[in-house]
């Protein structure tokens, strides 16, 4: 397990789980740091990926290390804006959350569901995708001679946007891989766009 390692060998751990309560299903992922028993695991989360992007308000449960973290943080930007934390607290107070993530979460794993037949209808074959129980993103790796900076430029030439494997690694790795979001409401221009991928993808 990661966190005996962890353990081992006195290793901080910063753990980013912004996408947390966005899981698929009845039983949401244990996190890290539910293991922590010694303050290792620095964990964060946010409401800007499931509730209010613009707003910039996240937390962190900083174990052993939240002192300093909170030092660090009157040095660098004392607060985050209060009317936006006021206006979430009064949200979450007022019972409106709960609701508003069952909604979410069921939209985001039809919206996946759509995303992934149409991939299945117009990507070449050998294509392989990973079928994440959360979120909003997929992994999509091609066959090796598919150049996924080529094919974005090309698909944003065609009003179509994603994620080129390489800005995932800092070695210029995932070359033949890209990542798309299913994060909006499926309609006919999703099914336009994974359309126009398969067609340009035809072209390598």
């Amino acid at each position: 397990m990661l966190y005996q390692l962890l353990k081992q060998h006195q290793v901080p751990m910063l753990e980013d789980d912004v996408y947390a309560e966005l899981y698929f299903g009845s039983t949401p992922p244990a996190p890290v740091k539910a293991f922590d028993d010694e303050g290792l695991v620095i964990h964060c989360s946010s409401f800007s990926k499931c509730l209010a992007p613009g707003y910039r308000v996240g937390w962190v449960a900083g174990g052993r290390y939240a002192q300093e973290i909170s030092r660090l943080k009157l040095m660098t930007t004392i607060s985050p804006s209060i009317p936006a934390q006021a206006a979430i607290a009064d949200y979450l107070q007022h019972g409106g959350y709960d609701r508003h993530l069952r909604k979410l979460r069921h939209a985001l794993e039809a919206q996946q569901t759509s995303m992934l037949a149409a991939a299945d209808r117009y990507f070449p074959a050998h294509t392989r995708i990973t079928r994440p129980v959360g979120g909003y993103f997929l992994w999509v790796e091609f066959p090796e001679h598919v150049d996924s900076l080529q094919l974005f430029r090309t698909a944003l030439d065609h009003g179509v946007s994603l994620a080129p494997g390489p800005i995932f690694s800092a070695t210029q790795q995932f070359r033949h891989c890209i990542r798309l979001s299913y994060g909006h409401p499926w309609t006919q221009r999703s099914e336009r766009g994974m359309e126009t991928l398969g067609t340009l993808l035809s072209l390598f």
